[in-house]
């Protein structure tokens, strides 16, 4: 893989690697040389860079993942470039392989379109997505290129999501902050005092009757969290078999992660992607109006 940028000042090459999270020992060695390129001119990591360069840093590829079957399933792409992919994930389908779900997963899909288009790379999940919920996934072409999106780093990824609820909130905008643990035996969460830290926060958009149409400004990605924080309070999801006792005229989940932005760590550029409310949402809004 080739990591191209665009300096904005001069500097050394090593001191412009180090503050962009760029380990020298990454760098592909051929013939005793690291393959650093100012301008397409073979440079050395003690040589300068100045605004305007173009400067190309190449790292290894990755071997495509041989323990997840390719499988020709359609992807619904909403954004690719050479580093990164952001998908809408259909509802009830499996992110990643397991012994229970080792075919028609994500994952297979995307292993298939990566050997299709020789993107040499395996698959890096930004963010995850629980099998019933429907959205965008954003998913790093290069193990580096997840790095960037690490602890270790300052680059963030920004996600929103939109849910219809079933009940009227008191609190129209509100941080629920509370800690969310498995249940023992179960694949259900719960709130628990000995939970994992959990931050989920809401902005009422719309009321239909007895129901709420709702913007999930930020979320700590745990599993199940915002399905469990919302049925705690007895606001459950509409659609959710785990955590809602009653059933509606849906066939899906109404949780979707309708928008990822992030500025780019390569072009240092906006990047953003926002998913249209979907038919499922819109035909059940349209029968309890």
């Amino acid at each position: 893989m080739e990591l191209v940028y665009r300096p904005k000042k001069p500097e050394t090459i090593k001191r412009f690697m180090h503050e962009n999270n760029i380990p020298l020992k990454l760098v592909v060695v051929q013939e005793g040389k690291q393959l650093i390129y100012v301008n397409n001119d073979l440079k050395s990591k003690d040589d300068t860079i100045k605004k305007g360069d173009t400067l190309k840093i190449v790292i290894p590829d990755e071997k495509w993942d041989s323990s997840i079957a390719p499988e020709d399933i359609p992807l619904d792409i909403q954004y690719e470039d050479d580093y990164f992919l952001i998908v809408n994930k259909p509802a009830d389908m499996q992110v990643m392989i397991s012994k229970a779900h080792p075919s028609g997963t994500l994952a297979n899909a995307l292993n298939f379109y990566f050997q299709k288009n020789q993107i040499q790379s395996q698959i890096h999940f930004i963010n995850r997505l629980d099998k019933e919920t429907s959205g965008l996934m954003l998913i790093a072409k290069n193990r580096f290129i997840r790095f960037l999106f690490s602890d270790k780093t300052s680059n963030v990824v920004n996600r929103e999501y939109i849910a219809i609820l079933e009940g009227i909130l008191d609190n129209k905008r509100l941080c629920i902050d509370l800690p969310v643990s498995r249940i023992d035996g179960s694949i259900k969460r719960e709130v628990t005092l000995t939970g994992e830290d959990c931050s989920t926060s809401y902005e009422v958009m719309k009321e239909f009757k007895k129901f709420s149409l709702v913007k999930i400004l930020s979320e700590t990605g745990k599993i199940h969290q915002i399905r469990v924080h919302f049925s705690h309070f007895h606001y459950p999801i509409v659609g959710d078999e785990l955590y809602n006792k009653n059933h509606y005229p849906v066939s899906q989940l109404l949780l979707l992660s309708n928008r990822i932005s992030f500025n780019h760590p390569l072009k240092d550029q906006p990047v953003e992607v926002t998913l249209p409310m979907p038919k499922a949402f819109q035909d059940f809004i349209d029968k309890i109006k």
